[in-house]
């Protein structure tokens, strides 16, 4: 068998020296081929100049077509690269079809050569590659010098034709590609709000020169910054630079020599703090008693607090059902909490009224199951009732809720419902017709919500609670968000308007600033159209608030560096909870003034490409309160950021992450 194919056509050399295997030969015998085979990669040829390749294309041009055929072997350029063995007709196929200016050099023709066929049928080739990308075909045989004759001759009259269209026509096929390309560039795009395109977004921008750097310690593998005009530690075996761990803090010629700490040290150390934390007795018991929840026939004298950490762990575990359920009822109890009540039947949740008479305060989560009858029942048992909390409960129509506002009266005094379809606008008339000492006010994911609810809810003046999330696309509008707040905004000291993506400036600064004189958690996530001169305004010189607590801006990425700075400004001193998650935009200049929040126990700066090493080493030694920082996607914070004890950093590159904890 010979060391290559002697076909015609696509067929392929086989650079392989060596027996063939009988698979191959049984595919070869066949005539079996592998269909348009890969060109191996290529390093583009460096550019030559045109005087060269003009001198480069005589040259080549007055080489005699006989000085190829002095061997009817193929040269050592054509066995080590992918050609193609050419019959006599087939060249002179391929030589008519190049004079006629075809531009496809692949053989499809359907004649298939035995081969069992002689040396001397066999044309070798030889592929050249010129810096025009172009590929250059020598049939090295007498009989075929016309062909190549006429080649020449029609590639001739193409360089003339385009000489003389002038030299000075146009750019090259290359650069004109490349021109094309910036002229789809969408760098000056804008859409119809004038708004700059963000999907070209770059740090590059953020990031002022001269700022840090990130780099590889030699010996832990782990990530650390090294700050502008500073040089750090030399590994002197490798000469790699050193982390401040593994090359200490000190000054290098005073500082011992440290042994190589093992690979990954750093990372496993901050797995055994989380994992060796010694648990207390109770939360043991506690452990243990919702492991085994079927198998347990009463609680005792159990305090509220541990009766709730086990019904948190069952439902965690979907142990929560009818059968379970009847261990948390109780008559002494006023409150009652059930955070999965999936697998409970209707039946089991009418038993929460039979059982727990004098509840003051019940929250179901994800009771699906919950329908009119259990309603009914509820409106005429728990005559104590003052909150009332439902999540997801699809079954229960208008009457009933008309009928339970009835029956509760002036004594209802929290309100929450969350995804539901079936609450309608007269329910809700009933709700602040019936129940005006309503206090605390929470409604998300309420399909049928819109700006006509807004005008009842005015009259709930004693409000100190008002939760509107979620709503549908366009449904909550700015102009009666502004006049609700107006008329119940003196009393809120919480204020919740998630997802309300349509609305506008206008409720920052005319109704909020004016109105929210109590306000301590402003929750104003997702709000696309807030803008970075809205929220300048309306925290700048708002000497009518003594500052909030709680500030979530997630999402809204219309905020700059000025919004931050605002904020810290106004209620660096009482801030305890800062979400900032998505803010982009933020530079490093606005994450420092961060610092200014002393109190800061939970901050999200999530997506916050600025955030790195200096701002957290800020924080740490201004806050000495912080307990948990969330960094996803802050790809600039590395393992050697400083942290303190009792401290969490969730969502940093390489860390081991505690699930427990989130």
């Amino acid at each position: 068998m010979s060391r290559r194919n002697r076909g015609s056509g696509n067929t392929y050399v086989n650079n392989v020296r060596g027996p063939t295997s009988a698979l191959t030969s049984f595919l070869n015998e066949r005539g079996i081929r592998r269909a348009n085979p890969a060109p191996a990669p290529q390093a583009p040829p460096p550019p030559v100049p045109e005087a060269d390749q003009t001198q480069q294309e005589q040259a080549e041009e007055d080489q005699p077509a006989a000085a190829s055929s002095s061997s009817s072997r193929p040269t050592r350029t054509a066995r080590l690269t992918r050609g193609r063995s050419i019959t006599s007709s087939t060249a002179a196929a391929s030589s008519s079809r190049d004079a006629a200016g075809a531009e496809d050099e692949d053989d499809d023709s359907d004649d298939d050569s035995d081969d069992e066929d002689s040396d001397d049928d066999v044309v070798p080739v030889t592929l050249s590659l010129r810096s025009t990308r172009t590929t250059r075909v020598q049939v090295s045989s007498s009989s075929k010098s016309a062909a190549s004759t006429s080649k020449v001759a029609v590639a001739k009259a193409k360089a003339k034709a385009a000489a003389a269209a002038g030299g000075d026509a146009g750019p090259s096929k290359k650069r004109r590609k490349k021109d094309s390309s910036d002229d789809s560039n969408d760098e000056d795009f804008h859409d119809i709000t004038g708004y700059v395109s963000r999907s070209r977004f770059s740090h590059k921008g953020r990031m002022p020169q001269g700022s840090n750097k990130i780099e590889f310690c030699s010996r832990c593998r782990a990530r650390f910054t090294v700050k502008a005009g500073s040089t750090p530690a030399v590994d002197e075996d490798s000469g790699g630079l050193l982390c401040p761990t593994c090359g200490g803090t000190s000054d290098a010629s005073s500082a011992a020599p440290k042994p190589k700490p093992a690979k990954r040290a750093r990372r496993q150390q901050q797995k055994a703090e989380i994992e060796n934390k010694v648990p207390s007795l109770q939360d043991l018991c506690i452990q243990k008693i919702a492991s085994c929840i079927e198998d347990v026939e009463a609680f005792g004298d159990i305090s509220d607090i541990s009766m709730d950490k086990i019904c948190r762990i069952i439902c965690r575990n979907r142990s929560l059902n009818t059968d379970t359920v009847q261990l948390f009822f109780d008559s002494r109890h006023s409150d009652l909490t059930l955070y999965d009540c999936t697998d409970i039947t209707a039946d089991g949740l009418r038993n929460i009224a039979q059982f727990c008479p004098n509840l003051r305060s019940l929250k179901l989560k994800l009771c699906g199951r919950i329908d009119n009858s259990v309603m009914d029942y509820y409106s005429e048992h728990l005559t104590r009732l003052t909150s009332l909390s439902l999540q997801g409960p699809i079954l229960i129509t208008e009457a009933s809720y008309i009928k339970l506002f009835e029956a509760v009266g002036a004594r209802f005094e929290r309100f929450e419902l969350k995804h539901s379809s079936r609450f309608s606008l007269k329910a809700f008339n009933i709700l602040c017709e019936q129940c005006p000492k309503l206090k605390y006010l929470r409604l998300g994911d309420i399909n049928l919500m819109d700006d006509e609810w807004l005008e009842p809810m005015a009259n709930l003046t004693q409000l100190k609670s008002l939760r509107l999330r979620n709503p549908e696309r366009g449904r909550i509008t700015t102009a009666p968000v502004v006049k609700l707040i107006q008329a119940v905004g003196s009393g809120l000291e919480e204020l919740e308007l998630k997802g309300c993506v349509a609305l506008e400036d206008p409720v920052l600064v005319e109704g909020i600033r004016p109105s929210c004189v109590r306000l301590e958690r402003l929750n104003i996530a997702e709000c696309e159209e807030f803008t970075t001169e809205g929220v300048e305004t309306l925290f700048k010189d708002w000497t009518t608030n003594r500052g909030l607590n709680y500030i979530n801006l997630e999402n809204c990425v219309m905020l700059k560096d000025e919004a931050l700075k605002a904020i810290t400004a106004h209620s660096g001193e009482s801030l305890e909870d800062l979400n900032i998650k998505g803010l982009d935009e933020l530079t490093k200049e606005s994450l420092l003034t961060m610092a200014l929040c002393a109190n800061l126990k939970t901050l999200d700066v999530s997506w916050c490409r600025a955030m790195d090493d200096e701002v957290m080493e800020g924080l740490v030694k201004a806050a000495p309160r912080l307990q948990k920082v969330a960094v996803w996607g802050d790809h600039r914070l590395t393992e050697c950021c400083p942290i303190k004890k009792g401290m969490k950093i969730v969502g940093r590159e390489g860390d081991y992450i505690d699930l427990k904890f989130l």
